[in-house]
């Protein structure tokens, strides 16, 4: 495995990728640079097995639920559905933002998730960063990189809202939004705020 071609081809276009998802944009959820991306991206992870030598990923996929998923979603993008039904899943974009009864909502990042048929909901970017880690760490690859999750700032504002930009999405018909509050512990957990406003400029 060249270590350059594995930054250049999986490391930066994880990091471009991540840094979208920061940004306040509304997406259709299942059609966006988003959705092209991650797909672009889940195959270049799941062609790592090649470039690093193995005739059989199945020992990967087994040491590696991240990969696993990450080689089953870049056959879906590639190929739609598979022989193997269990293997078929989708991806979709949901906006995230944190509601505080006393602050309003805070836009965390653009969630992407995979749907799997048989492995049920992951975080796309927290499933692709643990298969880029896994090819780090086994292939030895000394890099210097944060590999963090990214949200945006820590403001508050009376409503969740959104820019749309046809940059990034051709055509949007639909959005989706999930919202969080803190526990007690200062974990992020689902929420349904009793009211407020969503807006899309």
């Amino acid at each position: 495995m060249n270590p350059q071609r594995f930054v250049n081809d999986v490391v930066k276009p994880w990091d471009e990728l991540n840094a979208l998802l920061s940004q306040r944009y509304a997406f259709q959820p299942d059609l966006s640079d988003v959705t092209r991306l991650a797909g672009t991206l889940a195959v270049a992870i799941k062609h790592q097995a090649d470039l690093a030598g193995y005739a059989d990923r199945s020992a990967i996929d087994a040491a590696s639920l991240d990969n696993k998923l990450m080689s089953d979603v870049g056959d879906f993008w590639k190929h739609g559905p598979l022989r193997d039904s269990g293997r078929n899943n989708s991806l979709s974009v949901s906006a995230m933002f944190e509601y505080d009864p006393g602050r309003g909502f805070r836009f965390l990042r653009n969630g992407l998730f995979i749907q799997h048929a048989t492995l049920g909901e992951h975080d796309f970017m927290h499933a692709s960063l643990a298969a880029v880690r896994y090819w780090l760490t086994t292939q030895r690859i000394a890099l210097s990189w944060s590999g963090a999750v990214a949200e945006g700032p820590a403001e508050f504002h009376p409503s969740a809202f959104l820019q749309y930009d046809p940059k990034y999405c051709i055509l949007m018909s639909s959005t989706r939004v999930r919202f969080f509050a803190r526990s007690e512990g200062g974990d992020l957990v689902p929420a349904d705020p009793p009211e407020g406003r969503i807006e899309i400029y």
